[in-house]
């Protein structure tokens, strides 16, 4: 069996979404001929925690962690927050309610840390990266961010040891949410964009999550590109009955995602069916939420702390319909998140909302997930609300039947096609 040497900074006990599409990968790798062997941090500053995921784990699989100097105390202490407080991944973005001290934390951290948090883990990863190809006889190198830095740590390593590199985006470098208004010019903008085609143009292969962030990449360097969809595992569905039609959103919710439909949908209905719809968000919400929802004191909104991927996914199958809002910038409308995968596999009607002709309505078009609407559609949005909820009164729950076009989707399809590039590079040298 081959082995992988998997870079990666989120692993168990990381929960959230960054470690999703990982843990699913390692899973299958061993039934395609791959041994995985991971390389990741000890105690990492991780924005949630999940302790029930290294469950999913193979027991083949080898884990070596090492030290990292992160500068998040040091963050907390500037911006006043406790120590034990869980800093999530959008914390760059600029707030309107930013005091002083958050805004010199902010600027600290995109100017002296390129091009995250992670660098200080560039020594200590590359100096064990080095031991374990030799000792594990490692036959292939894969890196997965964010954080960019593990593509560092994967590039000085691939050329110390001469073995292939394949390089795996789970969101875009420059152009990251996270990132983006703090970024848009200057010398900031200019490292990390020559840190990243270097990646780029370094690597034996790079692969993504979606067309829209392979063909942002695929413009700044000549590469061999493939997409590699997160992917979903067949959940044990049921049609589950309640007193409340509940619409559920669950993961982090920032603020260039589409929202405002929804909540002009909702407030158009008539009041006693109002009364009986639930707004669920599950997870971390921007600092401007709460104030804008004082805008919609007439409807019924529920937020809920982070939950573990297992319970969440639970919880997710007692609801009426999926809320998937995307995100307004440039690569959203070709892109596709973790979390729609997630939501294909509970076969619950989805609601996204986004940019005309994104691939995410092609996704719920062609499998029948779902209904796709543009930001100015509310009087549609509030009558196929209405069309859901009848539904749900008459069969006392909703549940979509499977569909064969799910099948690309799955995880087990998606990480095939990886291992094929495996193969093919391997197989080469």
């Amino acid at each position: 069996m081959k082995k992988v040497l998997i870079i990666t900074y989120y692993w168990p006990p990381a929960g959230g979404p960054g470690i999703q599409r990982i843990i699913k990968i390692v899973r299958h790798l061993p039934a395609m001929g791959w041994q995985p062997v991971i390389l990741t941090v000890n105690e990492g500053d991780y924005p949630a925690i999940d302790k029930g995921l290294a469950d999913d784990i193979p027991e083949s699989c080898k884990v070596y962690k090492t030290g990292i100097m992160e500068p998040y105390n040091i963050y907390r202490k500037l911006t006043g927050k406790s120590s034990g407080e869980k800093i999530p991944t959008f914390v760059l973005n600029p707030e309107k309610s930013d005091s002083f001290r958050d805004k010199i934390a902010k600027w600290i951290r995109t100017t002296i840390f390129i091009p995250d948090a992670r660098i200080g883990w560039i020594p200590y990863a590359v100096k064990a990266g080095k031991k374990i190809i030799a000792e594990e006889k490692i036959d292939l190198i894969f890196s997965s961010s964010p954080p960019q830095t593990v593509q560092l740590i994967a590039k000085k390593l691939a050329k110390k040891s001469g073995l292939k590199w394949v390089a795996d985006f789970r969101d875009p470098w420059t152009e990251a949410f996270w990132a983006a208004e703090l970024q848009k010019e200057g010398m900031v903008k200019k490292i990390n964009q020559r840190l990243e085609t270097s990646v780029l143009k370094k690597a034996d292969a790079v692969v993504s999550v979606s067309e829209g962030v392979v063909d942002l990449l695929r413009k700044k360097a000549e590469n061999q590109y493939s997409v590699i969809h997160n992917g979903f595992e067949s959940a044990n569905n049921r049609k589950v009955s309640s007193n409340k039609f509940t619409i559920l959103f669950f993961g982090h919710l920032n603020k260039y995602q589409h929202r405002e439909t929804l909540f002009k949908a909702l407030s158009s209905l008539p009041a006693d069916i109002r009364d009986q719809i639930e707004l669920v968000f599950v997870g971390k919400v921007f600092d401007g939420f709460q104030r804008f929802l004082a805008q919609y004191q007439q409807l019924n909104v529920v937020l809920q702390a982070y939950m573990p991927y297992k319970e969440l996914m639970e919880f997710a199958g007692k609801a009426s319909i999926l809320y998937r809002p995307l995100s307004n910038m440039s690569y959203a409308q070709s892109g596709v998140g973790a979390k729609t995968f997630d939501y294909l596999a509970l076969r619950k009607p989805v609601l996204a909302i986004g940019l005309k002709d994104s691939y995410v309505e092609k996704i719920l078009n062609r499998t029948g997930s779902g209904k796709f609407f543009l930001e100015n559609e509310v009087p549609e949005m509030a009558e196929f609300l209405l069309n859901q909820f009848e539904l749900w009164k008459q069969n006392g729950g909703l549940l979509l039947p499977d569909n064969p076009e799910l099948d690309e989707f799955k995880t087990k399809f998606n990480v095939e096609r990886l291992t094929a590039i495996f193969d093919d590079l391997t197989d080469s040298r």
